[in-house]
């Protein structure tokens, strides 16, 4: 049996060296140098990959075989590395823990750390890219680690970090300036608005008054075989000033919104929340604007859901959007309906404000938010008004934790839409 076996064993090893069964013999030195030929020519070839491979005995964490660009990366030859202990290249914090990653039951894994040479202390870390993988083999587990130099990834990465570190102050800086100048320019359209205000309430009241005078004493007074040109006059001086006092009502309603947007931006408005019932303040501002109703000939549609839960809110304010909505569907509706409904959304109030006008382009959508901006801002006909009712509206909702927004298709209408979270 012995003999059996050193039979098998002598076949393996001549197969091993590729004799086949032929016997060793002077055969067997060219085919030798035949396979050393071949694994120094393999040896050499791994020698020029980019990647440092090391083999490492998994039981004494020993380096067994240093090959590929091993010196190049760590300033030391494979001899030199023959023999050391593998946590001897890693880093102090990270070398006494070297011996976990061969007792780890994962057979592979991957990590970033860095290598250095122990013969070098001076010799900068290379940060490197790890992977290690455990076999068996005859004589014991070995650990098979192939490292990548990923100096340049880092120092990439490094400079990407301070790039943005350096944006971010710079976007932090511009922000506190726009901050400092959105300020400066609300206390500016407040100081200034309170001062346009004083004596526009004098030109405003004096017009009324001299549009009484006239009316109730003067023209009457007046003989009416008086000359024609004296009556056409007459006529065209009651016109003038019912120009002044409506213009300077139209002013004073621009400084009053210029003057509320401004207390809104700067967050100095005092809401009086208290529990109110939505259909109370819809009710009222549909009565405040049953006069441009009147006018216009369109038809009002009340839709409001019964039994609707109450929300925390300023009914004032509540009312001042409704208001802002409805004269806004007046102002852009030549025929048809406005529809106002009201409808429980989950735990939200949802109020809608539809209409069967022009409708607003889809570029003009979310910019009729913002201030001193009309639905039809390229016509020249566009209807009067300040451009400031929807950004009122929208800071008003916002302070009320609400959401308002608009849907619309050209030719077919608008709806105005807000939110409010009703109390539960």
């Amino acid at each position: 049996m012995k003999r059996r076996a050193d039979t098998d064993s002598l076949t393996e090893r001549q197969k091993l060296i590729g004799l086949g069964k032929r016997s060793i013999s002077k055969s067997y030195y060219p085919e030798l140098k035949k396979r050393l030929d071949e694994l120094e020519h393999f040896r050499a070839m791994l020698d020029r990959v980019s990647d440092a491979i090391l083999v490492v005995d998994a039981d004494t964490g020993k380096i067994l075989d240093a090959s590929g660009s091993t010196k190049a990366m760590l300033g030391c030859s494979p001899e030199q590395l023959n023999g050391q202990l593998f946590s001897a290249i890693l880093p102090e914090h990270i070398s006494r823990y070297a011996a976990n990653l061969f007792k780890s039951p994962i057979d592979h894994m991957s990590l970033e750390t860095d290598f250095c040479c122990p013969h070098c202390q001076e010799s900068p870390n290379v940060p490197v890219e790890m992977s290690l993988r455990i076999v068996e083999h005859r004589d014991g587990r070995r650990a098979v680690i192939v490292a990548r130099d990923i100096s340049e990834r880092k120092s990439n990465e490094e400079a990407l970090r301070k790039s943005h570190d350096e944006l971010e102050i710079r976007v932090r800086e511009r922000t506190r300036e726009l901050d400092r100048a959105n300020r400066a320019k609300t206390e500016f359209l407040s100081i200034v608005s309170h001062e346009l205000r004083t004596p526009l309430t004098s030109v405003l009241g004096f017009a009324k008054i001299i549009r009484k005078k006239l009316l109730e004493t003067i023209f009457p007074a007046i003989p009416l075989k008086t000359d024609g040109k004296i009556l056409r006059e007459m006529d065209r001086t009651s016109k003038n000033i019912d120009i002044i006092v409506s213009e300077g009502e139209r002013l004073t309603t621009l400084i009053n919104d210029v003057l509320d947007l401004a207390k809104l931006e700067a967050d100095k408005v005092e809401y009086r929340m208290e529990r109110i019932n939505p259909e109370i303040f819809i009710t009222h501002s549909m009565e405040a604007t049953s006069s441009l109703f009147d006018e216009s000939g369109l038809t009002l549609i009340a839709d409001i859901e019964p039994g609707l839960p109450h929300v925390m809110a300023d009914q004032d304010r509540l009312i001042q959007v409704m208001v802002n909505l409805l004269s806004n569907s007046v102002k852009f509706t030549e025929t048809g309906t406005i529809t106002c409904r009201a409808r429980l959304v989950g735990d939200h109030l949802r109020v809608s404000v539809t209409d069967t006008g022009m409708g607003i382009p889809k570029e003009l959508r979310s910019a009729i938010f913002d201030k001193f901006t009309q639905a039809q801002e390229s016509l020249a006909d566009r209807p009067k008004g300040t451009g400031l009712g929807l950004p009122i509206s929208r800071n008003i909702i916002e302070g009320h934790r609400g959401h308002i927004w608009v849907e619309s298709s050209i030719g077919k209408g608008s709806k105005f839409i807000f939110t409010l979270p009703v109390i539960t």
